[in-house]
């Protein structure tokens, strides 16, 4: 009986030429658009805009835009000493210009305490606060508008310069990986296939995909906000599945052709299996990125969107545009051939699996203690979110951030801001400013802080009730710094104080004191709110773990539905999705390994953060639960395939071993090199991005599913294909034999 994949393939094969217009004309119109869309990505997303932090950030920043928009200026001599006055003088000639900048600005000077600059006075820095957020334009005006002083050096930091460079940077790291994957990709396709036509076809099909996605993720940036790096994930992930589904539908259509079948029957039938199988493999990869939408955290919402979107489109070109083409090309698919067609692997695992069906327990066990030796690293992960040191150390951010920290701390960079707001009156009513008083003194008492700013603290200081004589005198009466200071940190209804800790950001020690904050008692006429990056990591951290468990939960779940549904047994299902976790996290144990211990950080080039960033790890986890399942996808409906055909479960094992298993590792090799190419990249996120699929591809290609999967398969045995009647009776009927 004729199935719907089968139909399908009839119908694409007679309208082939249309479906290869429409996919040109959606090409063009890609191309034409992406060339007027501006990339509107700016944001890293390592934030939930639900979160008190988040919101109290936004808050605060509506009212008191100088809080926000700050810009470091970091003036560095090489050559001699400066005295304090000249190193001063000198910045203030600098930064003359900026008195007639278009946006209001405050300048924050080195006072006379001289915290801003350095022990060794060969560096200082100045602060540049701006009343509102700066556009690009504004930022290369303020570069051009800083005058460098002779003797000096001059860099500009801050969070918005950091968000540049990232946007840039890893623009280049995509070129970059583009450059070193395609043509080790071509090479490996060339030895796969033999043939030049069929290997570049692939190729082919990973550039168009390429454009479509781009236009689709920038088409959507400009109406929802995506991070920036929504793009090299969501390609990365893209390209792998279409190189693999590629690989796989063009496998099988060759077979049957070389069968001596009809190109339309070859479409059919290829579309039938493979198509079938590619069809469920995206669904099932799909449900493993959706679970990141429910992630508040907009980076993993983000890689959701992207990684949902590149999926669909990889699936509908290789169950849609593959087949036309194919279609067309017919025989011509063995072109240009360069390596003979009888040179394959069959024999090889035919050998090795009856090694396998002969002592399965043998492969099983080894196999089993070198994936747990893999995983024992994670035993020790501490989680955390990524900062500056996801940049390389020769950009400017990246660059006035080092300075920082080893000059000044970096906790100064990164503060906890307490709002202090009132319900009903001023502020600055005696009362209140008594109220904040006694609250900075509870801050300020805790041996987890090292400094507080605020309107009660300042130097020299005052007595508690010598600040609302102080800040109550009119305007014009009371000094210029006070008059600076209040723009900076107050407005009718609140104030703003800042925290520094002693200990980083994703330290147990900070974490404490975010929590003792939030628990003081401001008293019954003020509010207390916390924000910063401290307190957005820690805020991350706690949504994480109580979402992650539900999430996860989901995507078990529903891949279990389609693998029952598409294999028909209670126990395949479960035994795929606990080798794929197994394999998933063994990668996480090389992760820890090399990103958070720092083993091998010279040879691959970058500065280990000691942590490892929560939401890449979910990432990964739903990027590649999905992923991994391609492979057993694919493995298992051959096998599904064949004992339908014989009810032979060992002949099943083997001949499904035979026939995918020389797909599977090529498909995987490719993969591996397109995601070790993303090593290349200078952002650590994505070099750790790309590590840490091709790992967990590799094990999964190589070791679970070519040796794990049969092994099992063979210890469990008739169990396999265990389903009770009753549930057979109500599951819907799919068939992968073709035979008449």
């Amino acid at each position: 009986m004729e199935g719907t994949f089968y139909r399908l393939g009839k119908v694409i094969y007679h309208l082939r030429w249309l479906i290869i217009i429409a996919w040109l004309v959606l090409l063009f119109i890609s191309a034409m658009l992406i060339t007027k869309l501006h990339n509107p990505l700016k944001d890293t997303g390592f934030k939930d805009p639900y979160s008190e932090s988040a919101q109290t950030n936004l808050y605060i920043n509506g009212k008191l835009g100088y809080s926000e928009n700050r810009y470091i200026i970091l003036y560095n001599s090489k050559s001699s000493i400066m005295s304090d006055a000249q190193f001063k003088k000198e910045m203030s000639r600098s930064l003359n210009n900026l008195k007639h900048f278009p946006i209001k600005n405050q300048i924050i000077y080195p006072d006379k305490n001289n915290k801003q600059i350095s022990a060794d006075k060969h560096s200082a820095y100045a602060t540049i606060l701006f009343e509102k957020e700066l556009n690009d334009d504004h930022l290369k005006s303020l570069r051009n508008e800083i005058i460098i002083p002779r003797n000096l050096s001059v860099r500009m930091g801050g969070e918005h310069i950091f968000l540049e460079d990232t946007k840039q940077q890893t623009q280049t790291d995509l070129y970059k990986a583009e450059y070193i994957a395609t043509p080790v990709a071509l090479i490996t396709l060339l030895i796969v296939f033999g043939s030049v036509v069929a290997a570049s076809l692939p190729i082919l099909l990973g550039g168009l995909f390429t454009l479509i996605i781009l236009t689709t993720i920038y088409t959507l940036g400009h109406f929802i906000s995506l991070s920036i790096f929504t793009i090299n994930i969501a390609l990365l992930l893209g390209l792998c599945i279409n190189v693999d589904y590629s690989l796989f539908f063009i496998s099988r259509f060759r077979y049957k052709i070389e069968q001596r079948h009809s190109i339309l029957e070859a479409i059919a039938i290829s579309q039938a299996t493979a198509g079938k199988a590619i069809f469920f493999s995206g669904l099932v990869v799909m449900i493993s990125l959706s679970a990141l939408l429910f992630f508040p955290i907009n980076v993993m919402f983000s890689v959701g969107i992207g990684g949902i979107a590149a999926v669909a489109i990889a699936v509908l070109m290789a169950t849609l545009l593959l087949p036309a083409i194919l279609a067309v090309l017919g025989h011509k698919i063995n072109s240009f051939t360069i390596l003979s067609s009888k040179f394959n692997t069959q024999r090889y695992w035919h050998w090795f699996i009856e090694k396998v069906v002969r002592h399965p327990w043998k492969f099983f066990i080894p196999l089993i203690v070198i994936l747990l030796v893999l995983l024992f690293p994670f035993s020790k992960v501490k989680f955390g979110i990524s900062d500056f040191k996801i940049l390389p150390t020769s950009l400017e951010s990246r660059h006035v951030f080092d300075v920082f920290r080893k000059e000044y701390g970096e906790n100064k960079l990164t503060p906890i801001i307490v709002m202090i707001k009132t319900k009903k009156g001023n502020i600055l009513s005696q009362k209140n400013l008594n109220s904040v008083y006694d609250i900075a003194k509870i801050i300020k008492r805790d041996p987890r802080v090292t400094e507080i700013s605020s309107i009660v603290n300042t130097k020299p200081p005052l007595a508690k009730d010598e600040y609302y004589p102080m800040y109550n005198l009119h305007e014009k009466l009371r000094p210029t710094q006070v008059n600076n200071v209040l723009k900076m940190t107050t407005t009718h209804s609140f104030t703003i104080m800042s925290v520094v800790s002693k200990y980083d950001g994703n330290s147990p020690q900070t974490k404490e004191l975010i929590k003792k904050i939030r628990r003081i008692d401001p008293g019954k006429s003020l509010t207390l709110q916390i924000t910063g990056d401290p307190v957005n990591t820690f805020d991350i951290l706690n949504n994480i773990s109580k979402i992650f468990f539900y999430a996860i939960l989901s995507i078990i779940f529903f891949t279990y539905i389609i693998l029952l549904i598409l294999f028909r047994s209670l126990i395949l299902p479960l035994k795929a999705i606990i080798l794929t976790i197994i394999s998933l996290f063994a990668s996480y144990g090389v992760l820890v390994f090399i990103f958070q211990q720092g083993h091998f950080a010279k040879i691959l080039n970058f500065e280990p953060q000691n942590i490892l960033d929560i939401t890449l790890l979910i990432i990964i986890f739903c990027s590649l639960f999905g992923f991994s399942m391609d492979y057993e996808v694919f493995l298992l409906t051959r096998i599904k395939e064949e004992y339908e055909k014989t009810n032979d479960n060992i002949k099943s094992i083997t001949s499904g071993i035979e026939h995918s298993s020389k797909i599977i590792t090529s498909a995987a090799t490719i993969v591996i090199v397109i995601c070790l190419s993303f090593m290349f990249a200078d952002i650590l996120i994505v070099k750790a991005f790309g590590l840490g699929v091709a790992i967990a591809i590799f094990v999964d290609a190589f070791l679970i599913r070519t040796i794990l999967v049969p092994a099992s398969m063979l210890i469990l045995g008739s169990w396999n294909w265990y389903l009770p009647k009753w549930l057979d009776a109500i599951l819907p009927k799919i068939s992968f034999n073709m035979e008449k």
